[in-house]
């Protein structure tokens, strides 16, 4: 279904459908952008962790080069 689709079917809708509708994607949205925010914050813990493991023990690659 593309978008001009879509805003057909809205507009043929209801208005308190409509209502429905946009507080159901608006809900959808935040839900996103929270997910995004969690991942976002993982991969910054994940980050600090291997890197203040690297500062006390030094880098795997150190120790392993094929140099």
């Amino acid at each position: 279904m593309g978008y001009a689709e879509l805003i057909s079917k809205l507009d043929a809708l209801p208005r308190e459908k409509q209502a429905e509708v946009f507080e159901f994607v608006e809900f959808l949205s935040a839900r996103s952008r929270t997910s995004t925010d969690k991942t976002h914050t993982r991969a910054e813990v994940a980050a600090q962790t291997w890197n203040a493991f690297n500062e006390r023990s030094g880098s795997f690659a150190d120790q392993h080069s094929t140099l």
